[in-house]
């Protein structure tokens, strides 16, 4: 074979080779375009989810709220899950007039107020008559801080997991029904701990 039949074979060849990647590179660009349109639309279905599910955990804590005559309703949660070194407040809501604490406590290190933890993840429900009643000093300091005086806690858990607790707050002139209280608070955590989404890192 001369040198011109060896210059047409090579160019064949490469021909070849240049359709075959042309090929791969699209197809590869095309699997990139698919995987990213399906991480959008799902990303659009989480974000959707999620706005559904904290509306329901506003409506839930609102009745609360109004059931019980509280100041405030909200949900402490510890994050991460797997390894609880925070907590933080996402879903409140507060009676007109009131000073809104998801600001204070968000991100807030477990270890700040690991006496106030301990007794949220490992009772069932807790009611605090007054201020003094609150062993950690810097919970105690917060409620004086958001003009709480009396506080009631249901926990709730997924198995072995804490997801966190339902807290009400009361300025103090309330005459707590601990029966109803208990009642109330746990149809809520019924609702919220199935929808309650995990805080996100």
């Amino acid at each position: 074979m001369d040198w011109q039949g060896i210059a047409a074979v090579l160019a064949v060849f490469v021909s070849a080779l240049s359709a075959v990647l042309a090929f791969r590179q699209e197809s590869f660009t095309k699997r990139q375009e698919y995987e990213l349109r399906r991480r959008e639309e799902e990303d659009k279905e989480k974000r959707k989810l999620l706005k559904i599910a904290a509306n329901d955990i506003m409506r839930e804590l609102h009745r609360l709220l109004i059931k019980t005559d509280a100041q405030r309703a909200y949900i402490v949660q510890p994050h991460p899950l797997d390894r609880a070194k925070f907590i933080s407040i996402e879903y409140e809501v507060f009676s007109e007039g009131m000073v809104e604490i998801a600001r204070k406590v968000h991100r807030m290190p477990i270890s700040s107020v690991s006496g106030f933890v301990s007794e949220l993840s490992s009772r069932d429900f807790i009611l605090w008559h007054s201020q003094a009643d609150v062993k950690d000093g810097r919970a105690r300091a917060i409620m004086h801080s958001i003009g709480t005086e009396q506080m009631a806690a249901m926990r709730m858990m997924d198995g072995n997991l804490w997801l966190g607790n339902i807290v009400l707050d009361f300025d103090g002139h309330q005459q707590l029904e601990v029966v109803y209280l208990k009642e109330k608070m746990g149809e809520a955590a019924n609702v919220v701990k199935y929808i309650l989404p995990e805080i996100e890192e």
